[in-house]
């Protein structure tokens, strides 16, 4: 019985350093800052135009201008967006406006670039409008996500979300 008692009282001994290391190491990993990016899956990937390839469905909604007046409407849509990984795309759009009621089949093209912290601009020029829209996009979901708001021309407020089909 004394010889049993030794051994639980050894193991135990041993056992708590053990612990006290163990649960350390744990509190440090979880303290050290890591580097973040807009797609941060764990896998540490950075992104580049390679990032976005193939076909985007988009929902798009907001205000934006409408007619040479310079009143704005609400306007939404969809579209589909090709990206060819090279920094450049092309999409057709059905947007509907609340003033100027609904353009279907729009063709539109662009270009993009995008950072290794999976952030960037597209510049996309669309059939019957004068202007191009530089937009913002931040990449997640390891790219199968998209999500887009128009900077330029400043009276539109329009976001998009793009869902890799």
């Amino acid at each position: 019985m004394a010889t049993q008692r030794t051994l639980v009282n050894l193991s135990v001994r041993r056992a708590i350093p053990f612990g006290i290391v163990a649960s350390l190491i744990a509190a440090l990993a979880l303290a050290v800052p890591r580097a973040l990016t807009a797609n941060d899956d764990g896998r540490g990937r950075a992104c580049s135009d390679r990032t976005l390839r193939g076909d985007y469905g988009i929902l798009i909604s907001g205000t934006a201008p409408s007619g040479p007046s310079g009143q704005t409407e609400t306007i939404s849509g969809t579209a589909l967006r090709t990206y060819d990984g090279h920094g450049n795309c092309t999409q057709i759009d059905n947007v509907h406006g609340q003033l100027s009621g609904a353009i279907a089949g729009r063709p539109g093209s662009g270009t993009y670039q995008l950072n290794a912290a999976c952030s960037g601009t597209t510049t996309l020029f669309l059939a019957g409008v004068p202007f191009p829209a530089a937009t913002s996009i931040v990449i997640v979901d390891d790219g199968r996500e998209i999500k887009e708001v128009v900077m330029s021309p400043p009276p539109a407020l329009v976001t998009a979300v793009q869902t890799r089909k």
